[in-house]
């Protein structure tokens, strides 16, 4: 529905109240991982909620991801506006199926998630069924203003302003969790009823949340996806065990060869790690685009080896410092043998340096 014609309505109802999401929501680099990728975006659908009839990208087209509806609610003011935004929603157009399909990322666990899902899916569906009302109204009034019931329409189609034949487009969504902690919250709309879900829960609306918790995946489910997500998924998994991610990079090094740069700015924001801050060196660019991370990475394990040798030196040095100095030997004698200043010796000796 044109922005104009919802402006239009909440004027008339005298009333302009907004609830679930208030504010624009602003992407974050995880977020154009797929967003602006369709190959990224098809992929994880494909692998995770459409391997039967999988979507090729170019089936898919942006949505807008903020999503409006108008409730007419029976109080003074006439009804309210909803609005939610999600993180990235695109339409398939797959011959005459037709399907909106949305990805929520999360890096900390949200214990309300499937009540968000179906705050989500229902504003979408609210304001599918609003457009076909608006629509049959319009299709319906007479040049005098009123609405009038066409022939072949039933008094129950005139009523409800939809007929038989009509039909929405469904809505798909998918959370996907990032964080280190193993996800613990509900999966389910039923998992936040009040005395648990039970028998009774059969009678209720049912939500089952769709939930790729991405630090859990094995890596035989990792290595089923291919190019970004792949050292995506990976990466972050084992971004904590240098040893873990060292073997996952030489196991899949012709992904990691080169990465691209959404890949890299995604990791460096789901990781925080400084250590990524130093791909941006020209050394592991590709000259055809993206980075070299198998290399960068090798190179950054092994600074780190040699860095913890020379410690372990160091200290080694300090401990037969510390002894021969009880024993009455001078600094100066202390220095030359372990070959560092007199300087550090006397600090360590005074236990300056600690």
């Amino acid at each position: 529905m044109k922005e104009m014609e919802k402006t239009s309505r909440r004027k008339k109802s005298g009333s302009s109240g907004k609830i679930a999401g208030q504010g624009t929501k602003k992407d974050s680099v995880t977020t154009l991982l797929f967003k602006a990728n369709n190959k990224n975006f098809a992929e994880l659908f494909n692998r995770t909620l459409l391997a039967d009839d999988p979507a090729a990208p170019e089936e898919l087209e942006e949505e807008d991801i903020k999503e409006t509806a108008f409730l007419r609610i029976t109080k003074e003011g006439g009804g309210t506006s909803l609005v939610q935004y999600r993180d990235v929603a695109k339409r398939i157009r797959k011959e005459r199926i037709f399907a909106i399909l949305g990805i929520e990322n999360q890096s900390e666990i949200d214990y309300a998630m499937p009540y968000r899902v179906l705050e989500l899916d229902f504003v979408n569906y609210a304001r599918q069924m609003q457009s076909i009302r608006e629509r049959h109204d319009a299709e319906w009034k007479a040049e005098d203003g009123h609405l009038h019931r066409p022939s072949g329409i039933t008094a129950g189609e005139y009523l409800g302003r939809f007929l038989k034949t009509d039909r929405i487009i469904r809505c798909m969504t998918l959370v996907v969790y990032w964080g280190e902690t193993p996800w613990d919250g509900p999966t389910k709309l039923s998992d936040l009823f009040e005395g648990g879900g039970g028998a009774k829960a059969s009678c209720a609306v049912q939500v089952d949340m769709n939930l790729l918790d991405v630090c859990r995946m094995s890596d035989e489910e990792i290595c089923r996806y291919t190019g970004d997500l792949r050292t995506v998924f990976g990466f972050r998994k084992y971004s904590r065990d240098k040893e873990k991610l060292q073997a996952f990079i030489a196991e899949n090094r012709t992904y990691f060869n080169r990465v691209s740069e959404t890949a890299v700015n995604a990791l460096e924001e789901l990781t925080h790690s400084p250590e990524l801050k130093k791909l941006r060196n020209p050394r592991y660019q590709i000259q055809e685009g993206g980075t070299n991370m198998c290399q960068a990475i090798r190179e950054m394990i092994q600074d780190g080896r040699e860095e913890g040798i020379r410690e372990g030196i160091l200290i080694n040095k300090k401990e037969m410092a510390l002894s021969l100095s009880a024993r009455g030997i001078s600094a100066e004698t202390i220095a030359e043998a372990a070959k560092v200043s007199v300087a550090l010796v006397q600090d360590w000796i005074s236990g300056k340096d600690e």
